[in-house]
């Protein structure tokens, strides 16, 4: 987290002094005035739009009124949660940027493990915990989310060249994964998805691919998403990221900090990124998003920013919920992400939990209480029905081409199955293979996924064989619960359809070497 040395430590300061000290790095803000809202009312209203970018913000989700608390695994939160009361918020994963044993899982809710990682001027970088403690927290916690590190591009957090950080990566996803392959595991988080974080992260790509000959691999990709002014300011602003020659980025000024224009656009930006560089079949989280500037109580005044507003609570309301709709909603064909019926953003952790260096936290850290803004949170979220939506996203034959012999011939159908709802469902899925079209098929074969499917675009891949006797393009789909056992938002993508190819021609194609 960018500024957070200097937010706490303020914080601090007043809460021993009870006067606001001001520096020539920070804005003082007038004691009294009101909060500009106006050239935000524009923009808090998003659903059901289309763009010309080709998003669109539609209504996804099922909502039903209820209060019962279960872990919603689109919503999480940022900050230690011991001692809160934060399975009212109904949260369905959290992080405190550490790796533990036995992390606190409110309402059963996924818990972020993290490794942090440090430059050494003699082994290049160092990381905690240590391997053989890397190994016991696994041990204790299979088929984790793992994220390797926290904001390499700040230098207020882990500060890596690129190439140092390709190195560290490369080390930990092979030390982790060969530990237990059913882990997940993606990079840290950037401070913000901008063209000169991008820039960082493709250095980072480009190191990665020289040093070791192939892309690097990810389980999911992981980003902040503040608005922060990009120059050398570190203190009003985010820096710039390490191994990078410009001296400026975006200089968005202090009001652009509750832009959801801004927010929403970004986030099509990076998953556009995503996508040219080969990770559009990845899931994409935000690890930490909400406003940064610390409010009443928790300081004497409110800053101000260049229009006059304040840096209030009901300011923040008003971009928490925004920015929830935008989130819930937001899809794109063309670089969503398919296992998820193509939302740009699977899960997002609102920061924070307590932190009164920084504005946003949903509860008191002294009185454990909900602030108001935790109110709103909670009604929020509370207004959402847990939901199950089993999704076939595809079905493939491998291979897709077979040479005919005039023998039978065997290929391997597999399909990719998701639940894009935002609970696990622990009941066996039936997931049944057809020669033919719906209208007409017959059965090839089932199988049954027994151990589960957590929501939010987890994917299972199931198979069976096909004995196919003639050439030619032989059409074949999937069905999900094809008995209609489950109890689920649609059924009405519980289908899909492919083909396998005997193939009686061959074209040979010329190899081409381009020379030095």
């Amino acid at each position: 987290m960018i500024l957070r040395l200097f937010y706490s430590v303020t914080a601090a300061l007043l809460a021993l002094t009870s006067v606001l000290l001001l520096t020539g790095m920070m804005y003082s803000a007038p004691v009294q005035g009101q909060t500009s809202m106006d050239r935000f009312a524009t923009e808090a209203n998003l659903n059901n739009r289309s763009s010309a970018d080709g998003a669109v913000d539609k209504d996804l989700r099922p909502v039903i009124h209820s209060l019962a608390s279960y872990p919603n695994c689109r919503f999480g939160v940022g900050g230690k949660v011991d001692g809160f009361v934060v399975a009212d918020l109904n949260v369905g994963v959290s992080m405190d940027w550490l790796a533990r044993t036995v992390p606190p899982r409110p309402n059963g809710a996924d818990y972020v493990q993290t490794v942090r990682i440090k430059a050494d001027l003699i082994a290049g970088y160092t990381f905690s915990p240590t391997t053989s403690t890397l190994y016991l927290i696994m041990d204790q916690n299979p088929g984790a989310v793992w994220l390797i590190g926290n904001e390499p591009d700040s230098p207020w957090q882990d500060d890596l060249l690129p190439e140092t950080y390709a190195r560290a990566y490369h080390r930990l996803y092979e030390l982790i994964k060969q530990h237990d392959p059913s882990v997940y595991v993606g990079a840290g988080s950037i401070v913000q998805p901008t063209p000169l974080r991008m820039q960082y992260l493709d250095q980072v790509l480009d190191a990665y691919r020289n040093l070791y000959g192939e892309s690097l691999p990810a389980d999911l990709w992981s980003i902040h998403s503040y608005i922060l002014s990009e120059t050398t300011n570190c203190f009003d602003g985010a820096c710039i990221p390490p191994g990078i020659t410009a001296t400026q980025g975006i200089l968005y000024k202090r009001y652009d900090m509750f832009s959801t224009t801004i927010f929403r656009q970004r986030l099509i930006d990076f998953r556009t990124w995503m996508r040219d560089r080969g990770y559009r079949g990845t899931p994409l989280y935000i690890t930490e998003f909400g406003e940064l500037y610390p409010y009443p109580p928790y300081i004497a005044s409110p800053y101000d920013d260049e229009a006059g507003g304040y840096m209030t609570e009901d300011r923040v309301v008003t971009f928490m919920t925004s920015t929830f709709d935008i989130l819930l909603n937001l899809s794109d064909p063309s670089v969503g992400y398919p296992a998820d019926a193509n939302r740009l953003v699977q899960s997002w952790l609102w920061y924070s939990v307590s932190d009164p260096g920084y504005g946003g936290l949903l509860f008191d850290p002294t009185t454990h209480q909900r602030r108001p803004l935790g109110d709103i949170f909670a009604a929020y979220t509370q207004a959402i029905s847990p939901s199950v939506d089993l999704l076939a996203v595809r079905v493939v034959a491998d291979p897709g081409a077979i040479s005919y012999t005039g023998q039978l011939e065997t290929t391997t159908l597999k399909a990719l199955v998701s639940n894009i709802g935002n609970i696990s469902i622990t009941a066996p899925i039936t997931v049944a293979f057809y020669s033919g079209t719906p209208s007409t098929g017959t059965l090839i074969g089932s199988q049954v996924i027994t151990t589960g499917l957590s929501g939010c675009a987890r994917v299972v891949e199931i198979s069976t064989t096909w004995a196919i006797s003639e050439a030619g393009a032989h059409p074949m789909y999937v069905q999900i619960d094809p008995d209609d056992t489950i109890n689920e938002v649609s059924k009405s993508n519980n289908g899909a359809t492919g083909f396998a190819l005997i193939a009686t021609q061959h074209m040979y194609l010329p190899a081409i070497v381009k020379g030095n």
